[in-house]
């Protein structure tokens, strides 16, 4: 769950963003640094350190995104005024919600006990339907706990076909 100062940052920026013709540029950023926080506990350490100077922090996040942009930096200086880094991936996140409500890109989340591959990554995305979607992005979370088979989590819907949900169903059966 986002902070409300998040999300009021990330308003912000899209607005700043489109206003410049850079919506996408910064979305990239966004969508890098929201990667890096999923996929990176070094990251997560980065910003929640107390001990690493902010100056050396927007340093490291800027090298980390590489090809960032000036209000992707301006961003950062912003936060770093207002001892807000932290809340960096949050922003990202926010910021991600809003590109894909005004581009019409709805999320789906496909949960695995092993990470997929493209190919399967696109068989997926073809049986996905959403009415009035432009597009479909799939965010992949791996989670050994459901043992094998996956769970995908779309447009208020969830389908779970986990080996940990058969072997639950197969109790309740069976105890009743």
């Amino acid at each position: 769950m986002q902070s409300r100062a998040a999300i009021r940052y990330a308003r912000a920026i899209y607005e700043i963003a489109d206003e410049e013709k850079l919506v996408e540029e910064v979305y990239n950023d966004m969508i890098r640094i929201s990667k890096l926080n999923r996929d990176s506990f070094d990251f997560k350490n980065l910003l929640s350190n107390s001990i690493i100077d902010n100056i050396d922090k927007k340093k490291a996040i800027l090298s980390l995104i590489e090809k960032n942009n000036s209000i992707t930096e301006k961003l950062l200086d912003l936060l770093i005024h207002n001892k807000r880094v932290a809340i960096i991936s949050d922003i990202s996140s926010s910021f991600i919600q809003l590109y894909n409500k005004h581009n019409n890109i709805k999320e789906a989340v496909v949960i695995t006990a092993s990470p997929i591959d493209k190919n399967l990554e696109n068989q997926i995305l073809s049986q996905i339907k959403i009415p009035e979607a432009k597009s479909i992005t799939l965010t992949n979370l791996v989670d050994s706990s459901i043992i094998g088979g996956f769970i995908i989590q779309y447009d208020g819907k969830e389908y779970n076909a986990s080996i940990k949900q058969n072997l639950k169903n197969l109790k309740t059966e069976l105890t009743n």
